[in-house]
């Protein structure tokens, strides 16, 4: 069925390369562990490295886009009757091999079936748990040489245009080839917006709660400042009636809003710095402490602050002096 399934998608206008794996990008359907170039007797698979186990067929990789660094891809002459072949992800090679070339030596995996496999190719690696999770060792065997999954392939293919179009032309394909296969047809870009829905999801939570923290944060302060200002009414009457102009008022309460911007800031970013340990794992290509990111966060807190802090300002540099000494 795949064999056949796959050659007439290949051969559909607009179909750059076709494939099938047994896991599709974004998942893990089989793990063990692995030995390099003998196997003991008896084995001890409790103590082999991991490693994630997949069947895929000649053209997968191009179909995904996973770029072959050394050796060869599969191709439909690696058979049963053939010697076993894998073919190996970069990061097996740096936790096994490191600057030794793998190719030609053996690899032996508890899948179906127990002899070793020649190593004949290296790709890149492919982050099967997601973008925030680091690439594990991973070992690629050919549909030609195991049967122990072929029934349970998932079809990949790399198309010019928008994949969607050809939709009904693959599940065509597949209903002529047997009406009894079950169908499902998505995309890369469908699958990867389904595994960061929940990421997302928190994001947004996290942000609209920070959004009304940070509206919160202003109504506090506004709130200080003007208790200050009408506090401070007679002072700022003096000052003002020995000469002082409404300008030098409104920047003087503004650069009293600021004074405690930063004294926050400080207290804050202090915080965070220790916070963040706690948050590496759930961050992905960003840094802990970013320095970029802070000052854009200081920057922020900044001109809350002075929007917060500018309307009791400007009411302080409207106070008539006289009103203000007489209230006194």
């Amino acid at each position: 069925f795949f064999h056949e399934m796959l050659a007439r998608a290949g051969r559909l206008p607009g179909v750059l390369a076709a494939g099938a794996t047994m896991a599709p990008p974004g998942s893990i359907d089989s793990s063990g562990g692995y030995f390099i170039d003998r196997l003991p007797t008896p084995p001890d698979w409790t103590k082999a490295p991991a490693v994630v186990l997949s069947i895929i067929a000649p053209g997968t990789f191009a179909a995904l886009g996973v770029p072959v660094k050394l050796g060869r891809d599969f191709s439909d002459s690696d058979t049963p009757e053939r010697p076993l072949v894998a073919i190996v992800n970069e990061a097996l090679v740096r936790q096994s091999f490191g600057n030794q070339s793998p190719l030609g030596r053996k690899i032996f995996c508890p899948f179906d079936d127990s002899r070793g496999m020649t190593i004949v190719g290296v790709v890149g690696d492919v982050h099967q748990l997601g973008p925030e999770r680091e690439p594990m060792p991973e070992c690629y065997m050919t549909y030609g040489q195991h049967t122990f999954n072929g029934l349970t392939l998932s079809i990949v293919t790399r198309t010019a245009g928008n994949p969607s179009t050809l939709a009904k032309t693959f599940q065509r394909l597949a209903r002529e080839q047997s009406a009894e296969v079950p169908l499902k047809f998505t995309t890369m870009k469908t699958m990867l917006s389904e595994h960061v829905a929940a990421p997302r999801f928190r994001t947004l939570l996290v942000g609209i709660f920070a959004g009304l923290a940070l509206v919160l944060a202003m109504a506090g302060v506004y709130g200080v400042m003007a208790y200050s200002v009408s506090q401070r009414s007679a002072e700022i009457g003096l000052r003002m009636a020995l000469g002082a102009t409404a300008g030098s008022i409104l920047r003087l309460i503004l650069k009293q809003g600021l004074v405690y911007a930063f004294a926050g800031l400080a207290l804050g970013v202090a915080a965070a710095i220790s916070g963040t340990r706690l948050l590496t794992s759930m961050l992905f290509q960003v840094k802990p402490n970013d320095v970029t990111i802070y000052c854009c966060v200081a920057v922020l807190l900044a001109t809350a602050v002075l929007i917060a802090t500018y309307l009791p300002a400007r009411r302080a540099s409207g106070i008539e002096p006289l009103r203000a000494l007489r209230q006194d």
